[in-house]
């Protein structure tokens, strides 16, 4: 009975310790530096934003945070690298539409299950660009061209948004592409200003150098309201190519991180785009910002995958 009562109470000595050192871990939570995976170039929308947020949530977490850049398979690469790694909150990655893309398209460990959503930060509509030489002047011009043969379209990874938006393209407009898959906006821009390719859909930041220096055209952006960064470039829609589309991008970390981790990202990135310098500098570069928390971002994400694996589905017809 004694000995009985001896490990009963030893029991819950053990249970209180590990209580309290799951307790202690949560609250001191970073200890070391945080790395973000970018599953692209450097230089591209997701790398540019992703350090932008990483700059100022530091200051917050204690701990710097390192922007690492795995660029392969359409992003697919670096989503599996995070996707595999110890849910324990020192291994995030920069999220975007790719995901749901990549998990409907290709042959990949994961889902979009296998990520913990911490924050959505940006929306960015398609944009239609061409090379300023190009003898497409408008988005008629183009679609028309493509009816009659493949135009030349070059995109920064297979499965993107881009590439996806593409196809829909395709299939709606009754014309065709021939595709020129690169590992990035830092690829894909200088294609279409040096007439490599004929055209190609990428974000309006990662290509505005380009537009300023007047080395490429844009000729239409899949937005329902005119974007006010480009007000004088008309939407699809008002061309009468009705069609709503973009890349959205956020942070996330590999699926089973604890709450209290989660919740000290949360707050921490979501204070970071608060920040008055970091709206400023999202504005200067030209990329859209919105805040979304876990849940949110989670619900965002799955309506999304809903939404892409019907229009695959249609594209299979």
């Amino acid at each position: 009975m004694k000995r009985k009562r001896f490990f009963t109470v030893l029991l819950s000595f053990l249970l209180i310790g590990l209580w309290g050192s799951a307790g202690w871990a949560a609250e001191s939570y970073p200890t070391k530096p945080i790395s973000i995976v970018v599953p692209f170039a450097a230089g591209g929308a997701v790398d540019v934003t992703i350090r932008i947020i990483a700059q100022e949530a530091e200051k917050d977490l204690g701990q710097k945070i390192l922007v690492i850049n795995k660029p392969g398979a359409g992003a697919a690469e670096g989503q599996g690298f995070v996707a595999r790694a110890n849910p324990d909150g020192y291994t995030l990655l920069a999220i975007t539409s790719s995901v749901v893309t990549n998990t409907l398209t290709k042959k990949v460990d994961f889902t979009i299950d296998s990520f913990a959503p911490i924050v959505l930060y940006c929306f960015d509509p398609e944009v239609m660009f061409v090379s300023a030489a190009s003898p497409f002047k408008s988005l008629e011009d183009l679609i028309a061209a493509g009816k009659k043969d493949p135009v030349t379209h070059a995109t920064p990874g297979h499965s993107t948004s881009h590439h996806i938006a593409s196809l829909i393209m395709e299939n709606k407009f009754g014309m065709k592409f021939k595709f020129i898959h690169t590992k990035g906006a830092t690829e894909q821009i200088p294609m279409i200003a040096g007439g490599h390719v004929q055209c190609g859909l990428a974000a309006y930041g990662e290509a505005r150098s380009m537009v300023d220096q007047g080395k490429v055209r844009v000729v239409g952006v899949m937005s329902e309201e005119k974007d006010p960064r480009i007000p004088n470039v008309p939407t699809f829609k008002e061309k009468g190519y009705p069609m709503n589309y973009g890349a959205w991008r956020g942070i996330a970390g590999p699926k089973g991180l604890s709450p209290e981790v989660l919740n000290r990202l949360s707050k921490a990135f979501k204070a970071a785009l608060d920040n008055k310098e970091v709206k400023e500098k999202f504005a200067k570069a030209e990329y859209p910002l919105m805040s979304k928390g876990p849940k949110e971002f989670e619900a965002y994400m799955k309506a999304d995958f809903e939404s892409i694996k019907q229009i695959m589905s249609l594209l299979q017809q």
